[in-house]
């Protein structure tokens, strides 16, 4: 029982990349405005294989599909609940403190270049501890999905404030023997700098993935963020890319994970613990926004 329900999570798990976030993102057609932007559009024919009925009336009744993709998340916890995998970890943001400066170094640069990762959120608490494990002034790989475009017709859009690439700089800035790198869907602020390259990718298409990575040299990452749509769509299709594309005691991070949303994380962080390869928890900020971390130890 325990690898039947395992292996039927794992293949549910896949498909919400591809699914799910045709509820959260398709449901409303907030598309993003992009040269490539008929890959998208907002019928949901594709919910059909999934969701559809195996009943006569089943194409008058779309309606039905969005409904039961809907309600996809609460099922998956409900069956996990119900397994003997139900077991996701929750750490607090608090137990990284205890190791180096409790990350005011890097919030020091993070604050530099605008970066809200310090100031709307403290999430310089844990990557300071991530670099640390990882050697500060080791040559690392750095990837961050999500540079921050100011766009406001775009769905990702921090608006008019915001600072495109500012984190990126600013791990650059801090780790002094680093490759950097940035990937967003808005190709107005793609730039390249000492140190930094950046390139196309949207993180609903999950093909985009390989061709970002050949431009930034086809190697494997060190760490890898996750800071761009925050949709569990496309938070799935960047923890797949990233879990196929990390070395060793490399990090996958998602962040901005709204609380009322952790539900999924949990499924998530339950699958992923079965497999030894992994080290998994979610991190709970003391503030609305969560993290989820993978750590690749063998």
């Amino acid at each position: 029982m325990k690898s039947y329900v395992k292996n039927n999570l794992i293949f549910v798990l896949i498909s919400l990349g591809t699914i799910v976030v045709l509820y959260f993102v398709g449901k409303r057609c907030m598309v993003e405005k992009m040269s490539d932007k008929n890959d998208y559009n907002c019928n949901v024919e594709s919910l059909d294989n999934d969701f559809g009925a195996a009943s006569e009336n089943n194409y008058t009744n779309k309606e039905l599909w969005v409904k039961g993709a809907s309600q996809i998340i609460g099922q998956l916890n409900g069956i996990l609940e119900k397994s003997s995998i139900n077991n996701y970890t929750i750490k607090k943001i608090d137990e990284f403190k205890k190791y180096g400066d409790s990350g005011k170094e890097l919030k020091s640069f993070l604050d530099a270049e605008k970066s809200d990762k310090s100031t709307a959120h403290n999430y310089h608490i844990l990557y300071s501890y991530v670099f640390g494990r990882c050697g500060r002034k080791s040559t690392l790989r750095v990837l961050e999905v999500g540079l921050g475009t100011d766009n406001p017709d775009l769905v990702s859009s921090m608006g008019k404030g915001g600072t495109p690439g500012a984190s990126v700089r600013a791990f650059r800035n801090y780790l002094p023997n680093a490759e950097v790198f940035g990937a967003d869907i808005d190709r107005d602020i793609l730039f390249s700098e000492y140190r930094i390259k950046t390139a196309y990718v949207d993180q609903l298409n999950i093909k985009t993935f390989e061709k970002m990575y050949s431009d930034m040299g086809g190697k494997k990452f060190d760490v890898i963020i996750d800071d761009g749509l925050h949709s569990i769509g496309a938070n799935l299709n960047t923890l797949l890319f990233g879990l196929d594309n990390i070395n060793v005691d490399g990090w996958v991070i998602v962040e901005d994970i709204a609380k009322s949303k952790i539900d999924a994380w949990k499924v998530v962080d339950s699958v992923l613990k079965t497999n030894p390869v992994y080290e998994t928890y979610i991190v709970d900020t003391n503030m609305w926004s969560w993290m989820y971390v993978v750590h690749k130890i063998k």
